[in-house]
């Protein structure tokens, strides 16, 4: 269990979804890329940056860097929230959807389509889950 966003959750994350998710049970061949923008990050209240891409249901690329924006890729959904609602997303206390729903998280893509990438997204976010048991406070 690591820090979340810290290098060794990266190196963890990656693992644990290489070797724990099936492509094509869990998510469902999902081909997307999402741009994960967290705000006040503290202790310093910067911004970071979580970028997940998937290539037939199989991760092909993770990073995490404070530069912002963020210009390394192009993700087709780019999700904006502050830390605490991330926190409390990768903690459990509240789902993605639900975080959508309440405006907690703005999103800039299709909304249908991301409907759709929910559930294959929320197997995601459990893998995470089980590798974090840390927090910046």
């Amino acid at each position: 269990m690591v820090k979340f966003l810290s290098e060794e959750w990266i190196s963890y994350g990656k693992q644990f979804m290489l070797e724990k998710i099936d492509p094509a049970k869990d998510l469902k061949n999902l081909t997307t890329s999402l741009l994960c923008v967290i705000e006040n990050v503290p202790p310093k209240g910067i911004t970071m940056n979580l970028y997940l891409e998937f290539q037939q249901g199989k991760l092909t690329d993770l990073i995490v860097n404070n530069n912002d924006p963020f210009t390394e890729k192009e993700a087709v959904f780019v999700i904006t929230g502050l830390y605490g609602t991330y926190k409390d997303i990768i903690m459990g206390n509240m789902s993605l959807s639900m975080a959508l729903l309440k405006n907690r998280l703005k999103l800039k893509g299709s909304k249908l389509e991301a409907l759709k990438l929910i559930k294959p997204i929320d197997v995601v976010i459990d893998s995470l889950r089980k590798i974090t048991d840390e927090f910046e406070e």
